[in-house]
């Protein structure tokens, strides 16, 4: 059994306390990682606030040339990463091979040629020179996901570092392996030691531990639930915290919208990584005129995705990680039952395999499964429509499919999203922003708004002639 160290001011280290890892589609236990004491964690802050000191001073293109470094360690262990991923978490293995750990590595060739192509304010004034520093927070931690964690390795860490700051991560104990074996590469560059730091465990521990540390600013991806306890914790010491919360996402399909695209669409977005997307659609509204056809077409797709080995290029859905988070989504489903919802096929849940669900619904239901489970709905107005995403039901993304142009960006106008996409569905990449609205989220990452998340501009005023304030007084 493979046994995996956290990773502490430059050095792999271990602890008495171990968590086994398990396969979810073998069902056997085939890695441990420790869950790293109270008293490693104060060194790992300690360590990273050393090497945040020096790294803060390095000139912006060593910064970039040290990203360009860890892009490609990614990329030379991107079979290894992927495969560690698809075993740990169950997604198939088409997912994290060309598009979760490829993305993770692109934010970091990204943010290598944005900062060589950075250059810090000034400004003339009457009075003299105004110039605007770019300074970072000092230490961030960054707590990890369990569903694509070299993504939002990626996604958030690249910022951070570009923006001079040092790491202490906090993967989910449900998806370690790959952060891991991905800074057993890292470990191997010209790199401060102590910048990147990686410390493993329950997250009621070792990450309540990290939010009541001495750090300066928190990045976070999960639950809202989750959130709310780490909040919590950080209260003593409060700091600046970006977080990403997910939410009840809706793709709306009206009747003129192309039919097969918007298929093809909803089922990915409902289905890929076995539902287990921040993105992913919760809610399906259908228009009148079109759902009855829609819904069986949908239905009848559905019931075609393979469910099997997560490592068989045909599986379309992989097993869930734990039999807790499923036993808690067919909780759900078995509610909704209850309360009226019919289910048109699904939930039948075998092992650790939860089948791709669809229930019909006749109210809005606000419910994220982050399953392969997802509620179809039919409307009448444009104007049911628009209440539904002006109440913000759909915090972090939404789908508009219609040929209307004038249709959707009303619709996308009014919507309190962070994300709207017009007939497509993933449409970006590491230059375009992303996060969340209300209580999907705040701040973003991508793209130069990512970047400015984790600096502190600083405004450094030269005077040439006398102030405003000369002679205020007349003494």
């Amino acid at each position: 059994m493979q046994q995996y160290s956290y990773y502490v001011g430059g050095e792999f280290r271990d602890s008495k306390d171990k968590i086994d890892v398990i396969d979810p589609f073998t069902q056997e236990k085939f890695a441990r990682i420790s869950q790293t004491p109270p008293e490693e964690l104060n060194f790992a802050v300690d360590r990273a606030k050393a090497a945040q000191k020096k790294w803060q001073d390095t000139e912006f293109k060593e910064r970039a040339h040290l990203l360009r470094e860890v892009a490609e360690s990614i990329f030379d262990s991107l079979r290894t990463l992927a495969e560690l991923e698809t075993r740990e978490i169950g997604k198939t293995l088409k997912e994290s091979l060309f598009v979760d750990i490829p993305l993770g590595a692109d934010c970091f060739n990204y943010y290598a040629a944005f900062l060589q192509s950075l250059e810090e304010e000034s400004l003339q004034s009457e009075l003299g020179i105004d110039l605007v520093k770019y300074d970072p927070f000092g230490v961030a931690g960054v707590y990890l996901p369990y569903n694509v964690p070299v993504m939002i390795f990626g996604f958030s860490c690249a910022a951070a570092l570009a923006a001079g700051n040092a790491l202490v991560i906090k993967p989910s104990e449900y998806g370690s392996l790959s952060i891991l074996e991905m800074v057993k590469a890292i470990d191997k560059l010209d790199i401060p030691k102590g910048l990147i730091n990686v410390v493993t465990g329950q997250g009621s521990d070792v990450g309540r531990h990290l939010a009541e540390a001495d750090i300066d600013i928190i990045s976070f991806t999960g639950s809202m639930k989750t959130l709310k306890k780490v909040a919590l914790a950080s209260a003593q010491t409060p700091k600046k915290m970006i977080c990403e919360l997910g939410g009840v996402n809706a793709a709306v399909v009206f009747s003129d919208a192309d039919r097969e695209a918007a298929i093809q669409n909803v089922l990915a977005s409902s289905f890929m990584k076995q539902g287990q997307m921040c993105i992913g659609s919760s809610l399906v509204l259908i228009e009148e005129g079109i759902y009855e056809e829609f819904v069986k077409d949908l239905v009848e797709r559905t019931k075609k995705i393979k469910i099997g080995n997560p490592f068989s290029p045909e599986t379309g859905i992989g097993p869930l990680p734990t039999k807790k988070h499923l036993e808690e989504v067919h909780a759900k489903v078995n509610q909704m039952r209850k309360s009226g919802s019919k289910v048109l096929c699904g939930a039948d849940p075998k092992g650790y395999f939860y089948p791709p669900t669809i229930l019909e619904s006749k109210e809005i239901i606000c419910e994220e499964f982050f399953a392969p489970v997802v509620v179809v709905k039919e409307f009448k107005t444009s104007q049911e429509v628009e209440r539904v995403v002006e109440s913000g039901i759909s915090g972090l993304v939404l789908q508009i499919w219609t040929s209307d142009m004038g249709v959707a960006n009303s619709l996308a106008k009014k919507a309190r999203s962070g994300t709207v996409w017009i007939n497509t569905f993933t449409q970006m990449n590491s230059q375009t922003p992303f996060g969340g609205a209300g209580r999907s989220g705040w701040g973003r990452s991508l793209g130069r708004f990512g970047f400015f998340e984790y600096v502190q501009p600083k405004h450094i005023g030269i005077g040439f002639k006398p102030s405003p304030v000369w002679g205020w007084f007349g003494v």
